[in-house]
């Protein structure tokens, strides 16, 4: 039997499997992940994270693989409303050294892998389960395709959003609003520098904005309701229909790899545990992409959970300290992200002033900005 099992082998799953390990080396541990990943690959990958400063040191403490050639960095951000307003951030602005990393998901998964293999304490399984959970008061069991039983004393669920485990545990309940709105990304070489600054414009067709990469390399992600037809352009077509939407910002750019898309949805769960099961990252919350805080706040629920299981013994009353605590921080971000995209998303002329005004009213306030970035990077 294992003191934990981890479902969801991604850079929430991966990284807690490595924290757990490290913190707790007298534990053992599986990670489980139904596919091996694949590290071969060329350009940059098409799923890019924003990684807060905050996280980025826990990270950075935990993994020496990292391929720093490839991490983009955000020192500036400019965010541009509907009718000229704009507000502007700076790393200045929060006395840090950077507003966000950029990081390649394989760049950082082949890292926490490599690491995850110096562990004698964890076991790393390739298989893909089946429909039996057994969640008891004392441990929790679990049934692979291929026969295996899985016996845990506790299993941490970071399986996605369409979570396996979370739809299998009865005290869990989740509210989920569709945005009937998809994320498109795609990354792409630029005409003109980006001097490592992200751009966002809130537009009339949805929300785009500019990542920063190494190489004068950008990665975008759109938020609309238009990707089917998007993803029909051709590599030209989709390439100019971008450059446009930024009013060709950064000149004209180039697609480097086919563009692909996400459905975006808000989760909203009512506790992050049931008796031996807990939810972490996806499984636990997801979050609108307007502020790139998906991962942060992933990241955030394991630092989190392994002080947690840092104690002796963890009781039930631990549990909901903590899930009130998480579902606290997590539900403020999601709330504002989903705010901010249904203020953005209306047409009302009122609306339409008042959030423009709002926009220039925080540029000109050098305190507003430092509260709202210092929020953020912390995450």
């Amino acid at each position: 039997m294992y003191d934990i099992i981890i479902i969801g082998g991604g850079l929430v799953g991966s990284s807690c499997a490595l924290a757990m390990a490290n913190a707790l080396p007298q534990y053992k541990i599986c990670l489980i992940e139904s596919i091996k990943p694949n590290f071969e690959y060329d350009g940059f990958d098409n799923k890019i994270y924003a990684i807060s400063p905050s996280n980025m040191e826990q990270l950075t403490a935990l993994v020496t693989g990292l391929d720093f050639s490839r991490v983009g960095t955000i020192e500036q951000m400019s965010v541009y409303g509907d009718k000229a307003s704009k507000i502007e951030f700076s790393k200045y602005d929060c006395h840090s050294a950077y507003l966000a990393k950029i990081v390649e998901y394989r760049n950082l998964q082949k890292a926490l892998l490599s690491e995850l293999a110096k562990y004698e304490n964890i076991e790393l399984v390739y298989t893909k389960l089946i429909d039996n959970l057994q969640n008891n008061e004392d441990s929790a069991v679990l049934m692979a395709e291929d026969g295996q039983i899985f016996k845990s004393k506790w299993i941490i669920a970071a399986d996605g959003a369409n979570s396996f485990i979370r739809q299998h545990c009865n005290n869990i309940t989740t509210e989920q609003i569709n945005y009937h709105q998809s994320g498109v990304v795609a990354n792409f070489s630029c005409e003109k520098p980006h001097n490592n600054t992200a751009l966002q414009w809130f537009l009339d067709s949805g929300i785009l904005a500019y990542l920063p990469l190494p190489e004068n390399k950008i990665s975008i992600v759109y938020s609309t309701d238009e990707f089917k037809r998007m993803l029909e352009f051709s590599d030209i077509e989709f390439s100019n229909y971008i450059a446009k939407l930024s009013g060709n910002r950064l000149g004209k750019l180039e697609l480097i790899n086919k563009p692909v898309a996400f459905p975006l949805r808000l989760n909203l769960v009512n506790q992050l545990f049931d008796k031996r099961v807990i939810l972490i990252g996806d499984a636990a919350h997801t979050i609108h992409p307007l502020a790139g805080q998906g991962v942060n706040l992933g990241f955030g629920d394991v630092w989190e959970l392994v002080q947690l299981f840092r104690q002796d013994q963890v009781e039930s009353t631990d549990l909901n300290k903590y899930s009130a605590k998480r579902i606290s921080e997590v539900r403020s971000m999601q709330m504002t992200c989903h705010a901010l995209n249904r203020l953005f998303s209306n047409n009302n002329t009122i609306i339409q002033n008042i959030r423009n005004f709002g926009l220039s009213l925080i540029n000109g306030s050098h305190l507003l900005k430092k509260q709202l970035i210092k929020h953020a990077i912390n995450y």
